[in-house]
């Protein structure tokens, strides 16, 4: 897949086999997005990070070349790339285990490792005197067994709305989350309901409290809820830009377009930006 083009690729919550899954990562330091020097290798896990748990490994190209830091895309805003922010096409495999978890850990030089602080002959980023240089940063994929649902219509999916952010602070950029639960809350069919959880394309509408609308339908996303929610680990993602808003309170409500062809919206919600 093309680094130009990552809008067809699953995310992290729903990959795949055989489809491409978009690995992202943002690299920070002193929290600012920041490059590190040098990307050298992403490894795939499967189930937990351990050497007989390997699946694949992905090497990247040395810093030098021009070709660094294929097979990386490195995002864009239009022209500019911005720094930091990195993402791995990854192809899964069909022989790889489904459904299962799948970690993904980064090995990257964050500054030149050259004790001289430049470049040289021979400073080789493969010589194992360096090992104690690289950092990694593990993080974590899920992968199911193919795209397909099926549904005889003898039982209706029902979903609950749980508001989780309610008050932001101008001018704060920051995620809103809605948690999903699916209902009856400890008694749903789980076979029938989770496989497609991941596969929900939810969208948000937000309007001043009277009425008038900012955003119609806007695209959200799945992620996972922070904590111990074994029933409910879901939530509906938005990144909210305050600062393109005024203080105030705004209603807002969560739409699911589920793979049968329905849908299901959630009741008014409210946040404040003060």
């Amino acid at each position: 897949m093309s680094c130009n083009d990552l809008t067809n690729a699953n995310p992290r919550i729903s990959a795949r086999k055989g489809k491409v899954v978009d690995l992202n990562i943002d690299f920070i330091n002193n929290g600012v997005l920041t490059d590190p020097y040098a990307v050298r290798k992403v490894e795939i896990y499967q189930g937990q990070v351990a050497p007989h748990n390997l699946v694949a490994t992905i090497p990247i190209v040395d810093p030098e070349e021009n070709l660094y830091p294929a097979p990386l895309c490195q995002e864009t805003l239009g022209t500019t790339v911005v720094a930091g922010r990195y993402h791995l096409p990854f192809s899964i495999p069909t022989d790889f285990v489904a459904p299962e978890v799948y970690y993904d850990v980064w090995s990257y030089y964050p500054i030149i490792p050259c004790t001289d602080g430049t470049v040289t002959s021979a400073c080789d980023l493969d010589d194992p005197t360096l090992t104690p240089q690289i950092l990694t940063e593990c993080h974590r994929f899920w992968v199911y067994p193919d795209d397909w649902f099926s549904a005889d219509k003898l039982q209706t999916i029902r979903f609950g709305f749980e508001p989780l952010d309610q008050r932001f602070y101008a001018p704060e950029q920051r995620p809103l989350e809605v948690g999903l639960m699916p209902l009856p809350l400890y008694d749903y069919n789980f076979n029938l309901v989770n496989p497609m959880i991941p596969y929900l394309k939810p969208t948000i509408s937000i309007s001043t409290r009277f009425c008038e609308q900012l955003v119609a339908d806007e695209p959200c996303r799945i992620g996972l809820r922070q904590g111990a929610y074994r029933s409910n680990p879901y939530v509906v993602v938005y990144d909210l830009d305050t600062s393109t808003l005024l203080k105030g309170t705004y209603l807002y409500n969560i739409k699911l377009n589920l793979p049968d062809g329905s849908s299901r919206v959630s009741r008014k919600f409210t946040f404040t930006v003060s």
